[in-house]
């Protein structure tokens, strides 16, 4: 009878062991759908972006560089593919379209790195291609992730796969605040080490509050030591440079009520707060407004070059017009006396935007590039195709397309992408 219990006993305790297991293992293949599914949401809207610049390009270096992007997008969009649970053919169109967007895209790498131009008709190609992206990546936002019912997922990917049932077979012949940090800051070398007392009075002065009013917390080493304080029972903090003394940060969690204020208002307020803290020869560049705070951009003016590395972020709360974010570090990372000489002229630079947009304005404009060295290049505004308005930056010394920015403007602020 004991060994009958036992029995029961183990094989209960087996049981249960194995449903856990079962358990695990299915949450973690749910786990892996969903991130092969936004995976492939973020790679489809790279995709998206990079055909609606393509138009846009005219020199074969910056041809062959957002084609090499499309491949590896592409690439990347077929691996996180590859991954979802869809066993039949129903996503064949999709994945026909992302194959043909890296083919297509393989074909003006070769063509473009001999030297050769896109002609015409696979600029209307790329046009094309970029339509379908685009609904491909607004039917990404639909798509069921309960992958606990696999009815209803196979339904949802099914309706997009449709969509892309009319996709054509191709012959083939062929936007800045995260590149701003540097490895060591500029504005502090050679400055002297500010003790914390002296820290937490610069910290009191900015905050125009009295020095007793604040705690010292943890400090931060790393690249940008500081010293970190807060107020008003945690609800601000703000860090100041161990060297040299100056804030790098600021900000106010308190909850911001119903919107009082708008744009306009922000900005004169934050331009007021640059010019009452010392910092000058700042021009504002873009803004966005989220949960009722309006957070503005400005760069470095040098003479008329506008550095966008020297960035300094300043959010407006909209119901009480207080500053509530200062963030300085890409300025203090990158700031410092340049040589800025260009070796073309605007004129000779605007021969190289391409002939499919109608420049606006344009302006000397320092930029940051992945590597953390910076380029000289003239800033184009152009009008688009479909009137969007876009950003081309060309290499002032070499003439070479550097970036291509595509600019969205709404009720709630002016973004590149």
């Amino acid at each position: 009878m004991v060994s009958v219990v036992l029995l029961v006993a183990v094989l209960s305790g087996t049981a249960v062991y194995g449903f856990m297991q079962a358990e695990k293992y299915k949450r973690g293949l749910q786990y892996s759908y969903r991130r092969a599914l936004s995976d492939l949401g973020n790679h489809v809207g790279n995709i998206e972006t990079a055909l609606e610049k393509a138009p846009y390009t005219n020199t074969p270096t910056e041809q062959n560089g957002l084609a090499a992007k499309l491949m590896q997008e592409s690439g990347m969009a077929k691996s996180a593919l590859s991954v979802l649970p869809v066993g039949d053919n129903s996503i064949d169109n999709v994945s026909r379209f992302i194959t043909q967007v890296g083919d297509f895209a393989m074909s003006l790498s070769k063509r473009t790195s001999q030297g050769e131009a896109i002609t015409a008709g696979e600029f209307k190609t790329l046009q094309s291609l970029g339509a379908y992206s685009k609904k491909l990546s607004n039917d990404m936002q639909t798509v069921d992730t309960d992958f606990s019912d696999a009815e209803t997922f196979h339904d949802s990917v099914k309706e997009t796969a449709d969509d892309f049932s009319n996709f054509p077979s191709l012959i083939y012949d062929g936007p800045f605040s995260s590149s701003v940090m540097n490895r060591k800051p500029k504005l502090t070398q050679g400055k002297e080490q500010v003790l914390q007392g002296n820290a937490e009075n610069i910290a009191a002065d900015f905050l125009g509050m009295k020095q007793s009013q604040l705690t010292h917390t943890q400090d931060n080493a790393g690249t940008l030591p500081v010293y970190n304080f807060t107020a008003e029972n945690g609800n601000i903090t703000i860090s100041v440079t161990k060297a040299g003394g100056l804030v790098s940060s600021m900000v106010d969690s308190r909850a911001v009520g119903s919107s009082k204020f708008g744009y306009a208002e922000a900005s004169k307020k934050a331009r007021d707060f640059l010019g009452s803290r010392g910092i000058k020869s700042m021009k504002e560049s873009y803004y966005a407004i989220e949960d009722n705070i309006c957070l503005i951009n400005y760069a470095y003016d040098q003479d008329g070059v506008i550095c966008y590395p020297d960035l300094i972020k300043i959010g407006v709360a909209l119901d009480s017009d207080r500053i509530v974010r200062f963030e300085s570090a890409g300025y203090i990372m990158n700031h410092n006396d340049r040589n800025l000489k260009a070796k073309l002229t605007a004129a000779q630079a605007q021969e190289k935007v391409s002939p499919r947009l109608k420049i606006i304005q344009s302006r000397p404009a320092l930029i940051p590039t992945d590597d953390g060295s910076e380029k000289l290049t003239y800033e184009f505004l152009c009008s688009g195709i479909n009137s969007e308005r876009v950003l081309v930056y060309i290499n002032a010394d070499t003439g070479y397309e550097e970036n291509i920015l595509i600019i969205q403007q709404s009720d709630r602020g002016i973004l590149t992408k």
